[in-house]
Order: structure tokens, then C-alpha cells, then sequence
């Protein structure tokens, strides 16, 4: 694989490449055959040998990929252009000898300030006073060289760099997923957390969400919008990787949707180049009176080198948000009713306006720490924190109807449709330990990651007003112990508090090997083991007015957010061979995973009650009634019958009326719940190939084909428990649920090319067709019969996790290009799903009938009808016959996997002037309408389509101060977020206007 970083504009006099990124990109560079970034900092890096294989091209492209390989910095000082064009640079040689090649015919030469920055001189016209050097730097970020990669990997892949993150800072971590094709998220305004779609697919793991590396794998169920969910900072960050589709790398364990790495800053992103100490502020506010909600955004961070082996990292970050307003603009509330044809002149546009969204408030403070050890040329060591709390409440899904007043059907108005229950805080720590080994050897590039996260979430559900509630706990009655009118009587008077949490242990190793083969090309193997193990540790009590009732605790606590513990395992490994002209690939993975807890499982027990035993106990109960009231009452009629029983008893055929139908044989069902300890494990392995043609320098055809693997998760086999406030709903755990596997292949294209329209202009881009097929999805279903039911249509309300019996399909096409012509640029992205929605089908007794009893022979020796019914149909049994009995439709799905995500895209263009030290740029947003098929009188599941309008702009002072400015949804446009939580239905804020400040020294 060729792997090239190039700048967007080769006007930008110096060129500066992040440790980190530089990190990254080497490991996708030609094979190097001695250490990478360990070495190159050490006290002689220049001296460090590299192998190189650069074609001739302009300068500073060659310089860009020079410093992405050996992390030394380059620098021009005059703030003039890099122009000319660079030899080939092919082979094995030092640092120092590479760089001088490609300035052999340019009129620069080279001072190095020390072993990290190789500054370029004109040969006549350096200045230096004494022993020092003027220094006054333009600097091509990583970000702004390094997000190209994208365009020369021959598979599905985005960066969202930091400048894309900086043009409009987001409100919610959703924000920064919106000009990435193929990826969405169901956010709500209400909860801070993220969950992140690709292609259709989310939760529960499918989607590898992580944080440098770790598994943000903390579930809270709900309204099952979002099962799984992460909280991240978005001030923190240095950029985010989209990884698409199942692969065989490190993190593709469970992932059959794919990843989405959140790398936070290191020391590159707050140090200056050519220092060792550096300070870096961020201020962001909403302007005035159009803030809209933005009260504060921002950091400060602090980063230095101890010496020449230490790297120490330390950020604190803030964020303050307030009630916002909606778009006033084009409002579209129809889809807020709840029937929209009955309910049509019900609900006027007045009665569902919306002016201010409440309870949108939200606090958030972040933390990180690192610390880089450089043990020895070819060893490093790093040890990284990132923890976060969040502050904000807990809020009702949106209401437009109350069904509960004596007027029957009352709208709800606009405001009032949310209901604050309580408050609520989440917290997270992400603990790591990262080694890498990297010698002198092609046969050994060596990761190794130790990980712990914890995930915490407490709920307050305060009690609603209740008067009966109120006087029950005044009277005393709800005293312990909780007497048997306790739950309907005194539970109401409750304020609850729910506690989730997550932790996730995990380890991973993987090492790279490359095997040069002469004219025959390279040859690449990364393999290696990754595993972890979720741990949920819920805890919900109860209390009245601050007192404790922990005795009711035993009623407080369900399952819903389950005890128990997964380990997941994985051992992988990929081969690539590459030549010029094209690439072939393949790799294997298998998966293990082990799951244990307890939960509460329904059962019928069936008994078969013959005619003699049926007898025997009816007319043993008559008889010992018939004494009882005889000596008790002298009841004439229970004396006379003593010794008819007692006969009938000692000779019961001869009775007299022993055949009497009263005493037909028949099945008694006892319907029950029984405690159960859940230990379950599985395996699967899952092949992989892919492959590239290059038929040019400037195009690239790929095409790949992978299975993937993800066994259920921890809520998915054992939640258990009522739903809150509603005693309909049941939600019962699935033990026998399947593990899914899924079957993805894509074709696509890169392209990238320079010299387009003008001398030094890029374009690049990237299409994908992809097609994902999921057998035994997991889905939640609201209608399930339980063993033993008599009429399996009636299992509504009964909530559980099923595997879907039909093909589930994630099929579409994904667009990204961008162009950049230095003192202009713009861009695209978009995505069109093929499929709108998926057919579900499910087993009607998803935990078996256990029903027995139609398979059992009469008194005759025949069987009931039921039972050669099944047997005509090609059942083995009546009761195989009802263990297979399957019902499909969409109604029965509660969760984002009903409906698939939008049509949606945006663009964008800017100019840049004064040097480009002032860019200006335009974003447009836009979705297509979603109404779910079949569901045309609901508005769960609808969203309208919109167009927004963003501006931004930002104006670098010097190399020390920048200055930002913004404009989301210009034209104060009202809509829903595309695919956003249909629940919560948070409308995406109005217009607001943000400035901001970055200081670096």
C-alpha cells in the first residue's frame, strides 16, 4: 500500500507533522524496516535509519511524508512558499541522508535546531544573532496534512480531524458526526451521552466505540433509542477514526458495524513546534443574546518534555450549556401527533409551538493526564487517564397527548410536553497502559494496551404528585415492614434513585511483520489476541423526603439493568501482499465469549391428571368437607354423603359416577417464575479478504468481503423487570438468544489527484457501496408469549430480545470528496441507504411453548387433533409445531433497528485570504424525510426533512493566538436531527452565533 500525507496547499511555508499522528501514519507507510517514532526521538534520531519509497512529486509533499516516517519537524522560517519538485526517493538510508535528497535541487539548505527540527534556509539569506535563530513559522498542522490518508486506503474510512471538530464547535458530542458518510447517531438534547451508528447499525458493541483505544462498552436501558452509549469530550480530543464494516484487526472483535476511535490530545497538540514546553487555552461563548444555550466551551492544557525519555500531558476542560431555543422557521409538527389523521383538528399549531426547550441544561468537566516514557531507542511506555462528570436532569420522552384527566384526550402543550423527573450525573474513568517495542527488525513492530473503564449513571425519578400516596406515608401504613397494600398504596410516594454502571477490563497485543520480497513486492502480516470482560453493577434504592427506606429496596431493585459478567477473546490475523499496481489480502478471526449472571426466567410445569387420580382427589376433597361440616354444622346432607364417599373411594369405578365428565383426565398448568444462573459460551471463526487495483497514480478500485461475529450481550440474555410507571409492560430476559452473524462485502473508490485546475490544487475522494446481512439480529420485540400460554397473540406488553428470523439488511451508498486550491476549497458528503426498512420476524414462545400436554394419548389411545395436525405439517411434535409458530411485522419493534437512517449529506466551501491566515467557509445541511412504512397514522416514526445553513470562520493572528467564529442554522430553521431519538423528540437548536480563542505559548 502506498500511504502518502500531502498538505492541502504547498503556498503554507512550513510543514510540521503531531508525534501522534505521525504514530499513525507510519504504521500504514512502505514497511520500514528499522524503528519508527521511539528511535527518531531519541538524543541522534537523525542518524536513525528509514526505509523510503517516495515517487518524484512536488516538495512539499515529499516533506510531509518525510516528517509522518521520522517525526522530525521541518520548518521554513521566512514564511515563503515551498516550491519545486522533489527526486525519488527510494531505499534504505538515515534520516539526515533522506532529507538532504530531497532538497538536492532546491535552493534550501538545512540548519537543524536540534534532533527533532530540521529548519530550511535560503543559502544566502539566514540571519543568526549569536547562537540564535529568528524563528517566525506558518505551520501545516497534522490535521491539515494528515487527514488525506483517508484517500489512499483501498477500504471504508473517515477522520474527523480537529479542524473540522474547531469550524463549529459542538453542542452535543453527536455534533462532530455529521459530515462523515455512512455514520449517524439517535442523539437526544436531553442526555448527553453518544451512540454512534454505522451504516444502519448500533449497540450493544456492534459499533466498537472507543476512547484512544478503549471500549466504552457502558449500557443504561431505556426507551432502547440507545443501548450503549459513551460520554466524551469533545474540547479533548485530537481527532476521531471511523473504521467501517467487520475487519481483522485489533479492534474488530464483536464490531460487525465497525469503529470509531475518539483519540484524545498528546503533547503535539499544546507544545509549539521546536519547543519542549508549551500552554494552550480554548474559549468558546455564545455572542449576546444569540448564544442560544452556549454559556461556555473550553480547556487549558499544559504539556512539556522532561529531558529527552519523559512526555508529560495534563488538560482540564469545561462546558456549560443552557435551555435553547428551536427554529422559528418552517415548523413542521405534524409529526408530533400521536394519530395524525384523527387527531388532526385536535392539535393546533399554537398548542405544539415550541419556543424553548426545557431542561436542555448540562455541565460537563473533563480531565486527562499522560505520561510517555521512552525507556530506550526502540521501548516506550505510556501511561494515560481520561475521565469525565456530567451534570444535567432526567427528563421525560416528549408527551402531546394526557389520556389521564376526566376531560379524556388532552393536548399537551408545547413546552410542558417534557417532564422533568429528577436530576441526574454520569461519570466516566479511563484508565490505560500502553507499550510498544519497535527494534531494529522488520519482523517485529509490537503494541501492547492494559485498559480499565468505568461507567457510571445515577437517575432520581421524584414522585409525582399523589394524594393517596401522600396519606398512606402520613397515616404510618407504609411503616416497616411494608405491609400487602405497600406497592399500590405507598411505591407512588417514592422518589427513586437508579444507578447503572459498567466496567470494562481489556487487554490487547498485536505486532506487525514485513517481508521484503525484491521486484516480487512487500509482504505484511499483523496478527495478535485482544480480550475483555463488561461487568454490570446496578444499584437502585428508594427514599421518602430524604428518609431512609431501605426496606423497600428488595421492590426498588429489578434487573432491567442487569447484574452479570461477558468475556469476550479474540485471536486475529491478516496477511497483505503489495506490489505497485495492486493489493491482495486475507485474514482469519475467531471469536470466544463466556456469559454469566442470574435472572428470573417464566416456566409452565405441566401434569397429567388421569381419570382415577382426578376422581380420587375431588371426591376425596368432598369427602373430608362433607366430615368437617357434618361435625361442625350437623349438616344432614354432608352426613348422609359420609358413606357414599367412602364407598366411592374404596371402589371408584363401581361408584356410579366415576365416568361422569366432571372426572375427564386433563392437563393442570402451573405457570411460575424461577430463579436461574445464566452461564453460556460460544465461538466462531470469521475469514476475511480484500484487494485494491491501481491502474493509474492517481486512482484506486477496492473491494472487500468479511464475516462477523457478535455473541449477545449482558442486557440482551438477562434484564428483568417492570417497566417504571407502567404496569403493562414486562420486560423478561433471553438466555437462549443467538449470537448474530453477519456477512459484509463493499467495492469502492479512491481518488487523488493534484493539478487539477491550477498548479498545486487536490481533489481526492472516496465512494463505497456496501451490503451487510445480519442473520438472528437482535431486536427488541414488545409481543411475546410466554410458556404455557393458551393464545400467543395475546403477548403484548411481554418486551424481550429476539432473534430476528429473517435476513436483516444494511445496503447503501457512501460519498466524500473534498477539493482544495489553496486560497479556496470545498467539499461533499453523502449517504443513501438502499433500504428503508427491514422485515422482522420472530418465534411467537421465543423461550419454547413447554407445552406438552397435545402430545399426549387419551384414555382412547388417540391424541388430541392439535397434535396430527403438526404431524401432517412436517413437526416432529404439537409442541415442535408451536415452537416454531412465527409471527412478522414492524409494530412489534421498540427500538432504532425498525427504521433505518436517512438519506443525509452536507457541503461546504471557504476562501482563505491574508496568507490563508484567515479562512471563511459556508456548511449546508441536509436530510430526507423519513416516514416508516406501514406506520403512516404514528408519529414515532417519522422525521420531516430539512436544510440547514452553517457559517464559520476563524483568523490566525500569529503561531500564538487564533480566533474562531460561528453560525449554526443561519436561517433559525425548526427540524429533528436526522435519525435523532424519536422518543425524546428534542428538536435540533434555532440559530446561534459562538466566537472562541486559541493561545498557545
Amino acid at each position: 500500500m502506498h500511504f502518502k500525507v500531502f498538505s492541502r496547499s504547498p503556498i503554507t511555508a512550513a510543514v510540521i507533522l503531531g508525534l501522534l499522528a505521525a504514530q499513525t501514519q507510519v504504521l500504514a507507510q512502505a514497511q520500514p524496516s528499522v524503528p519508527n517514532s521511539s528511535k527518531a526521538l531519541q538524543q541522534n534520531p537523525l542518524q536513525q535509519r528509514y526505509t523510503f519509497d517516495l515517487p518524484e512529486q512536488h516538495l512539499l509533499y515529499s516533506l510531509g511524508e518525510f516528517t509522518a516516517t521520522t517525526q522530525i519537524a521541518v520548518v521554513r522560517q521566512d514564511g515563503q512558499p515551498i516550491n519545486g519538485t522533489a527526486p525519488a526517493l527510494r531505499g534504505e538510508m538515515t534520516a539526515d541522508e533522506a532529507l538532504r535528497t530531497l532538497l538536492a535541487d532546491s535552493s534550501l539548505t538545512i540548519s537543524y535546531r536540534n534532533g527533532r527540527t530540521a529548519e530550511l534556509l535560503e543559502q544566502a539569506t539566514s540571519t543568526t544573532v549569536g547562537n540564535q535563530t529568528a524563528f517566525s513559522t506558518l505551520t501545516v498542522s497534522a490535521d491539515r496534512i494528515g487527514d488525506d490518508w483517508v484517500y489512499h486506503e483501498p477500504r471504508s474510512v473517515s477522520v474527523i480531524s480537529r479542524e473540522q471538530i474547531d469550524r463549529l464547535p459542538p453542542r452535543h458530542a453527536a455534533d462532530m458526526l455529521v459530515q462523515t458518510p455512512g455514520v449517524t447517531s439517535s442523539v437526544s438534547r436531553h442526555d448527553p451521552g453518544l451512540s454512534v451508528n454505522i451504516r444502519g447499525m448500533q449497540d450493544f458493541g456492534r459499533v466498537n466505540m472507543m476512547i484512544d483505544g478503549m471500549r466504552q462498552n457502558y449500557v443504561e436501558s431505556g426507551h432502547q433509542q440507545r443501548n450503549g452509549q459513551m460520554y466524551v469530550d469533545s474540547d479533548l480530543l485530537s481527532d476521531v477514526i471511523i473504521e467501517k464494516g467487520p475487519n481483522a484487526g485489533v479492534h474488530g472483535a464483536n464490531a460487525i458495524a465497525g469503529s470509531a476511535n475518539f483519540r484524545t490530545i498528546n503533547l503535539e497538540d499544546v507544545v509549539l513546534p521546536g519547543n519542549d514546553v508549551g500552554v494552550r487555552f480554548r474559549g468558546n461563548t455564545g455572542v449576546g443574546g444569540e448564544g442560544n444555550g452556549v454559556n461556555f466551551i473550553g480547556s487549558i492544557a499544559v504539556a512539556g518534555r522532561v529531558g529527552d525519555n519523559l512526555e508529560l500531558v495534563a488538560a482540564r476542560s469545561h462546558r456549560n450549556l443552557g435551555e435553547y431555543s428551536p427554529g422559528s422557521r418552517n415548523q413542521n409538527l405534524i409529526f408530533q401527533r400521536f394519530d395524525r389523521e384523527s387527531h388532526e383538528d385536535l392539535v393546533s399549531q399554537d398548542e405544539l409551538a415550541v419556543n424553548r426547550l426545557k431542561h436542555t441544561g448540562q455541565t460537563q468537566d473533563s480531565s486527562l493526564f499522560k505520561s510517555r516514557w521512552i525507556i530506550s531507542d526502540d521501548q516506550e511506555l505510556q501511561f494515560s487517564y481520561i475521565g469525565t462528570e456530567l451534570s444535567y436532569n432526567n427528563v421525560s420522552d416528549r408527551r402531546v397527548f394526557d389520556a389521564s384527566g376526566p376531560g379524556g384526550v388532552d393536548v399537551i402543550s408545547g413546552e410542558d410536553a417534557w417532564n422533568e423527573h429528577g436530576e441526574a450525573e454520569a461519570s466516566s474513568d479511563s484508565f490505560a497502559f500502553d507499550y510498544s517495542y519497535n527494534p531494529d527488525n522488520p519482523l517485529i513492530d509490537l503494541h501492547t494496551k492494559f485498559y480499565f473503564v468505568n461507567t457510571e449513571n445515577r437517575r432520581v425519578t421524584n414522585p409525582p404528585p399523589n394524594v393517596r400516596a401522600d396519606n398512606a406515608w402520613e397515616s404510618g401504613m407504609c411503616s416497616p415492614p411494608p405491609n400487602e397494600q405497600w406497592e399500590e398504596e405507598c411505591a407512588p410516594g417514592l422518589r427513586n434513585t437508579t444507578h447503572t454502571q459498567t466496567d470494562t477490563i481489556g487487554f490487547q497485543f498485536d505486532n506487525t511483520s514485513n517481508f521484503e520480497l525484491g521486484s516480487q513486492g512487500t509482504l505484511s502480516t499483523n496478527y495478535g489476541v485482544e480480550w475483555f470482560q463488561d461487568e454490570g453493577k446496578p444499584n437502585n434504592t428508594s427514599d421518602r423526603d430524604g428518609r431512609n427506606t431501605g426496606y423497600f429496596d428488595q421492590f426498588a431493585n429489578s434487573n432491567v439493568n442487569p447484574h452479570g459478567r461477558r468475556d469476550v477473546a479474540s485471536a486475529f490475523s491478516s496477511l497483505t501482499w503489495e506490489r505497485p499496481k495492486f493489493t491482495l489480502g486475507g485474514g482469519l478471526r475467531y471469536d470466544y465469549y463466556r456469559l454469566r449472571g442470574e435472572t428470573t426466567v417464566p416456566y409452565t410445569e405441566e401434569n397429567y391428571e388421569s381419570r382415577m387420580d382426578r376422581f380420587m382427589r375431588l371426591v376425596g376433597n368432598s369427602y373430608e368437607q362433607a366430615q368437617t361440616r357434618c361435625a361442625e354444622e350437623g349438616h344432614s346432607t354432608s352426613c348422609r354423603n359420609i358413606p357414599i364417599y367412602e364407598q366411592a373411594l374404596a371402589d371408584p369405578e363401581n361408584s356410579g359416577f366415576y365416568n361422569r365428565g366432571t372426572y375427564d383426565p386433563e392437563w393442570l398448568t402451573t405457570t411460575s417464575h424461577m430463579n436461574v444462573d445464566v452461564d453460556r459460551e460460544d465461538g466462531q471463526l470469521s475469514p476475511f479478504l480484500n484487494g485494491a487495483y491501481r491502474p493509474n497514480d492517481w486512482l484506486e478500485l477496492f473491494a472487500g468481503w468479511g464475516q462477523g461475529w457478535r455473541p449477545p450481550a449482558l442486557t440482551e440474555t438477562l434484564w428483568e423487570g417492570g417497566h417504571p410507571s407502567d404496569s403493562f409492560s414486562h420486560m423478561f430476559p433471553n438466555p437462549l438468544a443467538r449470537p448474530e452473524r453477519s456477512t459484509s462485502w463493499e467495492i469502492g473508490a479512491n481518488v487523488f489527484k493534484r493539478d487539477v485546475l491550477i498548479q498545486d490544487d487536490q481533489f481526492a475522494a472516496k465512494l463505497s457501496y456496501f451490503d451487510t446481512r445480519v442473520d438472528d439480529y437482535l431486536f427488541t420485540s414488545t409481543n411475546n408469549a410466554m410458556p404455557g400460554a393458551p393464545a400467543p397473540e395475546l403477548g403484548m406488553g411481554n418486551t424481550a430480545f429476539v432473534n430476528n428470523l429473517a435476513e436483516t439488511k444494511f445496503r447503501g451508498l457512501e460519498l466524500e470528496l473534498n477539493y482544495d486550491a489553496g486560497n479556496w476549497y470545498t467539499g461533499l458528503n453523502y449517504t443513501h441507504m438502499l433500504d428503508a426498512e427491514n422485515e422482522f420476524c420472530q418465534h411467537m414462545y421465543y423461550l419454547g411453548s413447554q407445552m406438552e400436554r397435545y402430545d399426549q394419548p387419551n384414555e382412547d389411545g388417540t391424541y388430541p387433533d392439535v397434535h396430527y395436525e403438526a404431524i401432517e405439517a412436517g413437526y416432529d411434535s404439537a409442541q415442535d409445531m408451536l415452537d416454531n409458530r412465527t409471527r412478522c411485522h414492524r409494530s412489534m419493534v421498540y427500538n432504532s433497528a425498525r427504521t433505518l437512517p436517512n438519506d443525509r449529506g452536507s457541503a461546504y466551501a471557504g476562501m482563505r485570504f491574508f496568507n490563508q491566515d484567515l479562512d471563511i467557509g459556508v456548511r449546508a445541511n441536509y436530510a430526507k424525510e423519513i416516514l416508516s412504512e406501514g406506520f403512516n397514522d404514528y408519529a414515532s416514526y417519522y422525521w420531516p426533512s430539512y436544510l440547514t445553513w452553517d457559517l464559520y470562520a476563524s483568523y490566525r493572528l500569529n503561531q500564538h493566538v487564533l480566533f474562531r467564529a460561528s453560525v449554526e442554522n443561519v436561517r433559525d430553521e425548526n427540524y429533528l436531527t436526522a435519525y435523532s431519538d424519536i422518543f425524546s423528540q428534542t428538536y435540533a437548536p434555532g440559530r446561534a452565533v459562538q466566537a472562541g480563542v486559541e493561545i498557545r505559548f
